[in-house]
């Protein structure tokens, strides 16, 4: 019996990688005023053009069905599910996913990500990777539940617009606010252990803020993994990764850099600059320092 790897759209997972480890994606969904539409490449470009205008856009979880949609076909070709969610932080993601499962004893498993975009997306990749060396699903689950612990996720807007349409970080929009009409002041995002956005700090301008999240990952040292999000910023995020990569020591060719998704756009906005690392776990650094 196979396990097979679902997550949803908001993971950020590049295609060549979705494709090489047979992932299976629920569309999450975009709100454009009251017109609703499945989260995909060619509803992307209507997205674009509504921020570029500065109208609104907001998201939603996947509802219960359409989870029973993507778990009844695999589970009757004989196949067992694990799901990873987006963060049930900010997201009814994982309670909807959770409920479909329960239609599915002992043949789906659930985890909640407990982060954002591809900070989520590697542990689907990770699952697929134990799936594949015959790990049984409470072995992944557990597994990736230890390597949330290991993820470190920074990141920061170039602009409150979006986010205040959206209004998914209300409690932290005041402190952001304040910040940027002081000196061109960037407030510096982290993902914390329960999966919630929380500020970790302010920086000085967009140069800045590159410099402290750079910091911030450098610090997170030995690491497997380095990941590199932007929205729109392709030389930026390519220069970034540079860094990051030769200063970690993970080959650059291994270094994921992507463009972040619809979902993620939708409410952090164009110019929006996420990275983030894996640390080693503790017995592999140690059997590299013998």
């Amino acid at each position: 019996m196979t396990i097979k790897i679902v997550t949803d759209t908001g993971s950020d997972i590049p295609p060549d990688l979705l494709a090489a480890y047979d992932i299976h994606q629920v569309p999450l969904i975009l709100r454009f005023g009251d017109h609703e539409v499945l989260d995909s490449e060619a509803t992307r470009a209507e997205l674009e053009k509504r921020l570029a205008a500065g109208l609104p856009c907001d998201t939603s979880g996947p509802p219960v069905g359409a989870y029973d949609e993507a778990f009844a076909p695999l589970v009757a070709a004989g196949h067992q599910v694990l799901c990873v969610t987006l963060t049930g932080a900010h997201s009814v993601t994982y309670n909807s996913a959770w409920a479909a499962a329960q239609s599915y004893p002992g043949q789906v498993e659930v985890v909640d990500g407990r982060s954002v975009s591809l900070g989520y997306g590697l542990q689907a990749i990770e699952a697929a990777q134990l799936a594949a060396a015959g790990a049984d699903l409470t072995t992944i689950a557990a597994a990736l539940r230890e390597m949330q612990s290991r993820i470190t996720i920074r990141f920061f807007l170039e602009s409150l617009d979006q986010v205040k349409r959206g209004g998914r970080l209300n409690a932290l929009i005041p402190v952001m606010s304040r910040l940027g009409q002081t000196l061109n002041i960037r407030a510096i995002l982290m993902i914390d252990e329960e999966g919630r956005i929380t500020m970790d700090g302010p920086a000085r301008g967009r140069k800045g803020a590159i410099r402290r999240l750079t910091q911030d990952l450098l610090e997170t040292a030995p690491v497997e993994t380095v990941i590199v999000g932007h929205g729109h910023s392709p030389d930026e995020a390519a220069a970034l990764a540079d860094k990051l990569a030769a200063s970690l020591k993970v080959p650059r060719d291994e270094t994921i850099v992507f463009e972040v998704g619809a979902v993620l756009l939708a409410h952090a906005g164009k110019g929006v600059l996420a990275a983030g690392t894996v640390r080693k776990r503790r017995n592999e650094q140690e059997q590299e320092d013998e």
